[in-house]
C-alpha cells in the first residue's frame, strides 16, 4: 500500500459526513436561525403598514409594539442559534481531532519513516481548528443566508418586479467576479497550509535537538532556514489575501450599487405612481436587510475553500495505512526439520560458515530463513537461529548487519518478506494478533525514550496497576534504588521533557525497569550497556542473569562484557548468520572493535 499522503479533492459530502453526531443540534440551531430570519423578513412589511397608517392618520402604537417584538424575538433566536452552532462546531472538531490522534498512534512504522512528525501534528491541530467554523457555522450560515436571500428576493419581486430585476442584475455581476477568484483562493490556501506544516516540522526538528544546534553554533543557519519556510507561508497567504481582496469590492458593489439603483429608480417610480412611498421604503429595507446575508454568502465561499483545503490535509492522514489488530501473512510452509549444526570454530574451519537452520518446532524463539528488504536494499537474507527459553542470546555484528531490523521484525513493527518466526512452536505472525504478541514481549531501545511526567509514570507505563512490592523489586533489579533515594520526591519526581533531568545511563536503567515491570516472556534489549559505567555495567550483567531465569532474553550487543555474559552469541554479517555459539566459539568472527572492546 502506498504510504505517502495523496492530495485529493474532497467534496461537500465528505465535509457533511463529519457532522454526524451533531446533526440534531445543528438542525435545532438552523431552525432557530431560520425563524429569526423569518421575523427579520416580516419587519419591512410592518414598516410599510406603519407608514401607510401614519399617512392616513391612524394609530401606529400597535404596529410599533409588533416591530419591537419582532426585533427582540429575532435577537434572541439569533443568539441561541449562534451558541448552538458554536457548540456543535466544537463537538465536530473534537471528533475529527480524536480520529486523527487515533490514526497517528496506529500508523504503520514505514509511514513514520517517511512523514515529518511536525507536519502530522500541524494537521491535527491547526487544520482541524480551521475546519471548526466551516463545518458548523459557515455551512449553517450558508443555508440560512441562502433561504433569507431567496425569501427577500421573493418579497422584492412581489413589491416591484422591475426594480427587483435591476437589483438582481447588479448582484449577479458581482457574484461572477467572486466565482472566478475562488479557485485561486483555494489553491493558495492549500499551499499556505502545506507550508505551515513544513514550518512546524522544521521547528520541531530544531527544538528537539536544541543542544546540538547550540553547541554547533547553528542558530543563525537554522533561523535562516526557518525564515525561508516562514517566507513561503507569507507568500502564499499574501497571494490568497490578494485574491480575497477582490471579494470585498465586489460585495460593496453589490450592496451599495443596489441601494443607489433602488433610490434612483424607485423615486422615479414613486413619482410616476407605480410605487407608494411605503413600498419604496420597504423595498429599501429589504435591500439593506439582504446586504448582510448576501455579503455572508460571498464571504462564506472563500471560507469554504479554506475549510475544504484543511479537510484535504486531514483526509490525507486518515487515508494513511495503519496496523490492523490482526495483521498476518499467509503461513509459510515449514521446511523439513533439520538438526542444528555445531557452532563454527576456527579449528573446525578456516572459512566462516553459518549454522544450519534450526528446527521449526520446540520451545523458545525460532527464526527460520527470515528475509526482509527496505525499498532499495535487502537487509536480512535467510537469517536462521534459535533462542532457547530462559536464556540470554547476544546478537553481534558490524553496523548495517541487520540487528536493528531483526528487532523491528520481532516487535512486529514490520512484517518479514519471507521465512517465519515462532515462539514455543506457534507462528508469531499467523498465530497472534499484534496486540497479543506485543503483550508477550518487552523492548528496551538504545536511546531509551522517556515520557514527560514522573519517574513512576515512566516505569509503570506498560503496567500502571503493578503491585508496589513488584515495583520496588524491579527498581532494585534495574539499579535505580540509589537514584530514587536521592531524588527529592522519589518515584514521584518529574523527569523533564524526554527525561532531560536524568543522565543517559539513568534513562537506560529506567527503560529496563519499564520493560521488566510488565513481566515479558521475551525481552529485547538494544545495547543496554551503551550508557552505563563499569559499576552499573556489572550490575546489568547480574540483572540479565536474574531476568533470564524468568524470561527469554535477546540482546543487541556491542560491548564485550555483554557478549561474554550471554549464554549464546549470534554473529550477523550482511543479513546472514555468520556464526553462533559461546563467546569462545565465535570470537574470531566478531568485528574487531568488539573483540578489543
Amino acid at each position: 500500500m502506498d504510504e505517502e499522503p495523496k492530495a485529493g479533492r474532497v467534496t461537500f459530502r465528505q465535509l457533511w459526513s463529519w457532522t454526524r453526531g451533531s446533526r440534531r443540534m445543528l438542525l435545532i440551531a438552523l431552525l432557530c436561525a431560520l425563524a429569526g430570519a423569518g421575523l427579520g423578513l416580516a419587519q419591512p412589511l410592518i414598516v410599510n403598514r406603519t407608514i401607510e397608517a401614519a399617512t392616513d392618520g391612524r394609530s401606529v402604537v400597535g404596529l410599533l409594539c409588533l416591530l419591537a417584538a419582532l426585533f427582540s424575538g429575532q435577537a434572541l433566536l439569533q443568539a441561541w442559534s449562534t451558541y448552538r452552532l458554536d457548540r456543535a462546531g466544537e463537538g465536530i472538531v473534537r471528533r475529527l481531532r480524536q480520529a486523527l490522534i487515533d490514526q497517528l498512534l496506529r500508523l504503520r512504522m514505514a509511514v513514520y519513516d517517511r512523514q515529518r512528525v511536525g507536519d502530522l501534528i500541524s494537521r491535527t491541530t491547526t487544520d482541524t481548528t480551521l475546519l471548526r467554523d466551516v463545518l458548523a457555522t459557515d455551512v449553517a450560515n450558508a443555508v440560512v443566508n441562502s433561504i433569507v436571500v431567496a425569501g427577500g428576493v421573493t418579497m422584492m419581486v412581489w413589491l416591484d418586479p422591475l426594480l427587483a430585476a435591476v437589483v438582481m442584475a447588479v448582484t449577479l455581476g458581482s457574484g461572477l467576479v467572486v466565482a472566478v477568484v475562488l479557485k485561486g483562493i483555494r489553491r493558495e490556501t492549500v499551499a499556505a497550509q502545506d507550508a505551515t506544516g513544513a514550518l512546524a516540522a522544521d521547528l520541531e526538528r530544531v527544538l528537539s535537538a536544541i543542544r546540538t544546534v547550540r553547541v554547533n553554533r547553528a542558530e543563525s543557519r537554522e533561523s535562516a532556514a526557518l525564515a525561508e519556510r516562514n517566507g513561503t507561508v507569507h507568500t502564499h497567504n499574501v497571494r490568497a489575501a490578494r485574491l480575497s481582496a477582490v471579494v470585498s469590492p465586489a460585495i460593496d458593489l453589490a450592496v451599495q450599487g443596489s441601494l443607489i439603483v433602488v433610490i434612483v429608480v424607485g423615486l422615479s417610480r414613486v413619482s410616476s405612481g407605480a410605487m407608494t412611498v411605503g413600498e419604496l421604503v420597504a423595498f429599501l429595507l429589504y435591500v439593506n436587510y439582504l446586504a448582510a446575508p448576501m455579503s455572508g454568502l460571498f464571504d462564506i465561499a472563500p471560507a469554504l475553500q479554506t475549510g475544504l483545503a484543511a479537510l484535504e490535509r486531514t483526509q490525507e492522514v486518515l487515508e494513511l495505512p495503519v496496523e490492523t489488530e490482526r495483521e498476518s501473512r499467509t503461513a509459510t510452509a515449514p521446511a523439513a526439520p533439520v538438526v542444528a549444526a555445531a557452532p563454527t570454530t576456527p579449528a573446525a574451519s578456516a572459512t566462516p560458515t553459518a549454522p544450519a537452520a534450526p528446527a521449526a518446532s520446540g520451545s523458545g524463539l525460532v527464526l527460520r530463513d527470515l528475509r526482509f528488504r527496505y525499498t532499495d536494499r535487502e537487509i536480512l537474507r535467510g537469517t536462521s537461529f534459535r533462542v532457547p527459553r530462559n536464556s540470554c542470546t547476544a546478537v553481534a555484528g558490524a553496523s548495517g548487519a541487520g540487528k536493528s531490523t531483526l528487532f523491528s521484525l520481532l516487535g512486529r513493527f514490520y512484517e518479514p518478506d519471507g521465512g517465519s518466526i515462532t515462539f514455543d512452536g506457534r507462528d508469531v505472525h499467523t498465530g497472534h494478533s499484534i496486540a497479543e504478541w506485543r503483550a508477550r514481549i518487552g523492548l528496551v531501545e538504545q536511546h531509551s525514550p522517556l515520557m514527560y511526567g514522573t519517574l513512576r509514570d515512566n516505569i509503570t507505563y506498560a503496567a500502571p496497576d503493578a503491585e508496589a512490592a513488584w515495583l520496588r523489586q524491579v527498581v532494585e533489579m534495574a539499579g535505580l534504588t540509589a537514584l530514587v533515594s536521592r531524588l527529592p520526591s522519589g518515584l514521584d519526581t518529574e523527569v523533564g521533557e524526554h527525561g532531560s533531568s536524568l543522565s543517559g545511563g539513568e534513562q537506560q536503567r529506567v527503560a529496563i525497569a519499564r520493560a521488566l515491570l510488565a513481566r515479558p516472556e521475551i525481552l529485547l534489549l538494544d545495547e543496554p550497556a551503551s550508557h552505563l559505567d563499569a559499576a552499573n555495567e556489572h550490575l546489568l550483567a547480574r540483572t540479565l542473569h536474574r531476568v533470564s531465569a524468568e524470561c527469554t532474553l535477546l540482546v543487541i550487543a556491542h560491548r564485550l562484557s555483554t557478549i561474554r555474559s550471554a549464554d549464546q552469541v549470534v554473529v550477523l554479517d550482511a543479513g546472514q548468520v555468520r556464526a553462533s555459539g559461546s563467546y569462545d566459539d565465535v570470537r574470531d568472527h566478531l568485528p574487531l572493535h568488539q573483540v578489543n572492546a
